[in-house]
């Protein structure tokens, strides 16, 4: 009977184990990769247009620092990564200096190209590379 309550013990504590340490932080990771998505869509025009404020600036830089913060949370994600065909670490990181770059194109003020025609060109590219390589929706193009 002891041995019957252990296993059950253990089993329990295994699963809590698997649940927090490496499925809980994916989950978070791909909502954080969500709330990128719901971000660039909700403002896109805005985006697009170089008609972005400063704040929509940092909401941007919140949501790219977040996403870092996630892929943090979970171990071994270059393995995790390949199994669960989440992003490379690779192209993620590719993908966050890419919307930093955006993010600072799409606010006229800022931008290396004052909201030309230039700028718009990079700055729709750029979400493309973005959309390819992190597998999220960035327009309301049909796939």
């Amino acid at each position: 009977m002891f041995l019957t309550i252990l296993a059950g013990v253990s089993v329990f504590v295994i699963g809590q184990f698997v649940l927090k340490l490496i499925l809980e932080p994916i989950v978070s990771f791909k909502e954080s990769l969500g709330a990128l998505s719901a971000s660039v869509l909700g403002i896109q025009r805005k985006i697009t247009n170089c008609a972005a404020t400063p704040d929509d600036r940092k909401e941007m830089h919140l949501v790219i620092s977040m996403i870092l913060v996630k892929k943090q949370g979970i171990p071994f994600y270059p393995t995790v990564a390949r199994l669960l065909r989440l992003p490379s670490e690779q192209d993620l990181i590719e993908s966050c200096r890419t919307l930093n770059f955006i993010s600072t194109e799409m606010v006229k003020e800022m931008s290396m190209h004052k909201g030309g025609m230039a700028g718009t060109i990079e700055i729709s590219e750029g979400l493309k590379e973005v959309s390819d390589k992190l597998g999220v929706r960035v327009d309301f193009s049909p796939r």
